[in-house]
């Protein structure tokens, strides 16, 4: 199995240019192995596409495609599609809780994670699948 997760945005402030240093999955199974992170933008009329069947994506993306490692987003200059691209053979259920996102301002580094989780399952565990996609839910929405 290899596809592309694109879930989630990142975007620079309108007065300063950010310069991504590293963009990481958080919590998946050791079955799952991140192959590639990309950033697409800035985004049109498209919008974002949650899924697609290869990394790279070849269709559906707004903008230029760049590696994320690296890339600078200009102050001002809209959403960022994060595309993490995956390869795996599960025999059990994978739960990415975040997507963690190191970036410089300046001379200043920060680090955020963003609350884009995705369940990934073996094909014969949907219902069990589902299940912990209502409970990943519920959990990334409660901010107390």
């Amino acid at each position: 199995m290899e596809f592309t997760d694109g879930f989630d945005t990142f975007a620079a402030p309108a007065d300063s240019d950010v310069v991504i240093e590293s963009v990481r999955s958080i919590g998946d199974s050791d079955e799952i192995t991140v192959i590639g992170t990309l950033l697409s933008g800035p985004l049109g009329e498209n919008g974002i596409w949650q899924s697609f069947d290869a990394y790279p994506p070849v269709e559906g993306l707004d903008g230029d495609t760049f590696e994320a490692a690296g890339a600078r987003i200009p102050a001002g200059s809209g959403h960022y599609q994060i595309l993490i691209g995956y390869r795996g053979d599960l025999t059990r259920m994978s739960v990415r809780r975040g997507v963690e996102v190191t970036y410089r301002i300046g001379d200043t580094t920060y680090r955020d994670t963003l609350r884009a989780g995705i369940v990934m399952c073996p094909p014969d565990e949907e219902q069990a699948c589902g299940d912990e996609m209502d409970r990943l839910v519920d959990e990334l929405a409660d901010t107390s």
